[in-house]
């Protein structure tokens, strides 16, 4: 570094600033930022982001490749660049993903000030916080800047950068809000800020493009702490897999001895004067316990590690040549720590008799980690894909608990031949019965996983990630990306429908109720977890090109940031149970199934998915069965296909009818709208929140006069009430419809009339009626409505069809009439119509 680079004392302050704009293009910028991209990280691009107006409100946040001479330069226009490049996925297209990152090559402060204006909310890090020389300051509004480093050398690992951006701000070096590598975005020197009116011409006030930093430079000259960013990690983001302790925990005893709650290395080595300080996380410096052999005593170059994967009794390195040989095995001798202990895992001892005891220790231990939960007497773990990123839930087999328990704790066991205690494996008779007991007491039980932040009774959002206790969810988001008011009134519901309205604006509704059930399917997939039930959501249209598929991926945005792959239809109840229940194991976000080409058919299986709470099935190649959650969003979408039979009541329907003979080849003016919807979905997402919210907290209005649901009481109340509150048309406007003009329904009570005419409310048999049809009882016009039902053979009437008709038909009412099976002494069984008190007129009273 230069002497400037390495003054001591130094504080950036108003002097150091250029009194005029300093006048440098944006690709300039970018290829000086990015100017080591081929040489480290190969064929990657830095990224940017470019749009006009409030990115509060007008904001497109799509990403778009730096290739040399395409940066954005418009000085009216909101300009952005990535801190991180990315490489381009299968199809060439580069986005702003964990998955795409390669490098981080800028490290940016943000919301820097001169002045501290107190009682302002918003972030304000003081010039006097910056004590190393920047590669440049942009004022980015009056007297507020960015503050930005390039790096000497690219960070290649994105969690040492995420590690490197979580460090920054626990020092409370930037904005808390801001994120990651892959996510952070720091303005361009030539633009405007559009947040004002007039817009802030952004000013570039200092440029030394050639001053730049390696990580350990930053750290150094920034005063950033590690213990700081550890504790801010457990504190603000509720990680994956913190400890927890568990509810009902077993407490050390004969066979069981807890890990100790410090390194019990580090607690001897501070006790005799070693240790010196912490150089990186678990990584310290220590005083040489063999210095007096160094040449000329010379105390520097020993290092300790922290146990590891790769080393799990910890490291220990001394540079001299005195030290040769020694290593950690030798550091634990000279402490007097026994070698299993230094593991500092938790002891489990095997012994007769103690079995008990044993599996409620090793649950302690699964429970420990906050990745392992019960879920209908079995024990789950939280995973999260490699592929996609989600979060899932996997049911543990005792393979996966032999490997999790291994790395977890220290097994042992009296061996008689050594007479000592040595170490051992967990054997397969407790590993079955930790797995199969059925009472996991230190385990707590899960039902599902919430992608976003959740709604209590009383209307409130809580924005914390993590395990929820009281609704048995786990809530996998960032909390700093969510911003919900806490008590929002019908006003601020109505703004933030509106934005939801914004992304519809281009899909050719077929009625103002199919846009209505649209915004509701949308509250739907934010808060499917929290619903015990909700309708399956089916988008229709007349031609291909519609938008079908789109909808139904715009809808499954609002439940998960990833993309959702379709399915096909299930072909039969058997086909369809399979399916739902392989997929329901991992409490997926939603399940689309995609271009339909047959009817939505009332499968045994979907509609106890769709009804019940949970659903309950055989495990593939094992003897037993297994009961999940369907708190997952089931979509579809079809041409000219719909629900039918009992399926009616159970499928929300959203009608697409483009005015276009063609609309495949219809153009819009946002043909990326869910790549924009997905960068910024937190927005939306907590749009919709607000609405439901707002809603709970106006005291639960229900519109006067408005058909109940009944098997979606909940489902009706935050997803359709608060729509009609705020003076949209009745999503279920549909789903009403088809349940009254439901085909089946209607060739029934078709039938029911016919039966009435001639047998009124006497009792008949399978028998009677076909005697009536052979003496011509009925007139052809009449029998044509058992032909049309499939009651016919050969131009007769199929007397096993009618009888396994009226069996399912029994206790059906239509049209006023009610078919019922009555008791028979018989082989014959003998049914009757009876009519049911209705408002509008029946057959029977034309008849009477």
């Amino acid at each position: 570094m230069s002497e400037t680079q390495n003054q001591k004392g130094y504080a950036l302050s108003l002097e150091h600033l250029s009194h005029e704009r300093i006048e440098v293009s944006n690709a300039e910028f970018l290829h000086e930022a990015f100017a080591v991209s081929a040489a480290h990280c190969g064929d990657c691009r830095p990224v940017t982001v470019s749009f006009a107006g409030d990115p509060a409100r007008d904001a497109r946040w799509l990403a778009q490749p730096f290739t040399g001479d395409d940066a954005p330069e418009s000085p009216w226009a909101n300009n952005y660049f990535a801190l991180s490049a990315f490489k381009a996925d299968s199809k060439g297209v580069f986005h702003r993903r964990k998955n795409s990152f390669v490098g981080q090559f800028v490290v940016a402060l943000d919301d820097v000030t001169s002045v501290v204006v107190e009682g302002k909310q918003k972030a304000q890090i003081p010039f006097s916080r910056v004590t190393l020389p920047p590669t440049y300051v942009l004022e980015t509004s009056e007297g507020n800047f960015q503050v930005g480093y390039f790096l000497r050398e690219p960070i290649l690992d994105r969690s040492e950068a995420e590690n490197l951006s979580k460090s920054i701000i626990a020092s409370g070096l930037t904005d808390p809000g801001a994120g990651g590598p892959c996510a952070r975005l720091m303005r361009l020197p030539v633009g405007c800020n559009g947040k004002y009116r007039p817009e802030f011409c952004c000013r570039l006030r200092l440029w030394e493009p050639n001053r730049r930093y390696s990580i350990d430079e930053l750290r150094e000259g920034l005063q950033i702490s590690f213990a700081t960013a550890a504790c801010a990690k457990q504190q603000t983001f509720a990680p994956l897999g913190s400890v927890r302790q568990p509810a009902a925990c077993a407490q050390a005893n004969a066979v069981y001895m807890p890990a100790p709650t410090t390194n019990i290395v580090l607690q001897a080595l501070s006790e005799c004067g070693l240790l010196k300080r912490e150089i990186a996380p678990d990584k310290y410096e220590l005083t040489c316990p063999w210095v007096n052999e160094h040449t000329d005593q010379v105390d520097s170059g020993a290092v300790y590690w922290a146990p590891d994967e790769s080393h799990p009794h910890g490291s220990f390195k001394c540079l001299h040549g005195h030290c040769v040989g020694r290593g950690i095995s030798e550091l634990l001798d000279y402490l007097v720590i026994d070698h299993e202990a230094a593991l500092m895992k938790a002891r489990i001892t095997i012994a007769p008799g103690e079995v008990n005891r044993i599996v409620a220790a090793a649950e302690t231990e699964l429970a420990r980690t906050g990745l392992y939960f019960q879920r209908s007497g079995r024990i789950v773990r939280l995973e999260r894909s490699s592929i996609t990123g989600n979060l899932q839930l996997q049911e543990v087999n005792a393979n996966s608990l032999l490997v999790d328990l291994s790395a977890l704790t220290r097994w042992q066991h009296y061996d008689g031949r050594s007479k000592k205690v040595v170490p051992c494996d967990p054997s397969p008779k407790y590993l079955s019965a930790i797995l199969e007991s059925g009472r996991h007491q230190a385990l707590p039980e899960i039902i599902g996983i919430a992608r976003q932040p959740m709604i209590d009774e009383r209307g409130r959002v809580s924005k914390k990630a993590g395990y929820n206790a009281v609704n048995k969810l786990y809530a996998d988001f960032d909390e700093r990306a969510y911003e919900v008011l806490d008590s929002p009134t019908q006003e601020d519901a109505l703004k933030a429908l509106a934005e939801l309205e914004t992304l519809l604006e281009e899909f050719p509704f077929e009625a103002e109720c199919d846009k209505s059930a649209a915004l509701s399917a949308i509250l739907t997939a934010v808060v499917r977890s929290q619903l015990k039930l909700a309708p399956m959501i089916h988008v229709q249209a007349h031609l291909p090109g519609s938008g079908k598929s789109y909808l139904t991926a715009l809808i499954a945005a609002f439940a998960t940031c990833d993309e959702v792959a379709a399915s096909s239809f299930p072909k039969d109840d058997e086909e369809c149970r399979k399916f739902l229940h392989s997929q329901l194991l991992s409490s997926p976000a939603a399940i689309i199934f995609d271009n339909l080409t047959t009817d939505i058919y009332a499968f045994k299986s979907l509609c106890m998915a769709i009804t019940e709470p949970t659903f309950n099935a055989r495990i593939l190649g094992a003897s037993r069965t297994a009961e999940v959650s369907t708190r997952t969003l089931l979509l579809s979408s079809g041409n000219n296909v719909g629900p039918v039979e009992d399926m009616t009541r159970r499928v929300l329907t959203i009608c697409l009818n483009p005015a276009d003979s063609n609309p495949a080849e219809r153009e819009f003016r946002h043909p990326n709208l869910i790549e924009d919807l997905r960068a910024n979905r937190a927005h939306f997402v907590s749009c919709a929140l607000t609405v439901i919210s707002a809603w709970m907290l106006a005291g639960r209005p229900i519109p006067d006069r408005k058909k109940t649901l009944n098997s979606f009481m909940q489902w009706g109340e935050w997803c359709r009430f608060p729509l009609l509150w705020l003076g949209r048309s009745d999503p279920a406007t549909r789903l009403f419809d088809l349940m009254s003009n439901d085909p089946e329904r209607e060739q029934t009570a078709q039938i029911f009339d016919v039966l009435w005419r001639v047998f009124k409310g006497n009792a008949f048999s399978v028998k009677n009626v076909a005697a009536k049809i052979r003496s011509s009882g009925f007139d052809d016009d009449i029998f044509d409505a058992f032909e049309e039902a499939g009651l016919s053979s050969g131009g007769s009437l199929d007397r096993r069809r009618l009888g396994w008709w009226f069996r399912r038909k029994n206790g059906w009412t239509a049209n006023g009439l009610k078919l019922v099976k009555l008791p028979s002494s018989g082989k014959q069984i003998v049914y009757r119509l009876e009519v049911q008190p209705s408002p509008s007129t029946s057959p029977c009273d034309q008849d009477s």
